[in-house]
């Protein structure tokens, strides 16, 4: 139980189910960043491969503050 305490006392420490929470998180960023530049490389409409590479963008915005995070 003490040591429990220290690490939720100490918020610079992750426990390892929370360390593993955002290892998914990166990867389902890094996936959903993969299919938006797929998909916007096979959409014929302007409008909507504009859209899907904003949505990318996103994130890849996301991907890199989980990452700042972590640092």
């Amino acid at each position: 139980m003490n040591n429990q305490q220290n690490m939720t006392s100490d918020r610079s420490l992750l426990s390892e189910k929370e360390f593993s929470y955002i290892k998914d998180f990166l990867s389902w960023e890094l996936l959903a960043m993969k299919k938006c530049k797929e998909s916007a490389e096979q959409c014929q409409d302007a409008e909507i491969k504009q859209l899907i590479e904003k949505t990318g963008r996103q994130h890849l915005d996301h991907y890199q503050t989980l990452l700042n995070h972590l640092q």
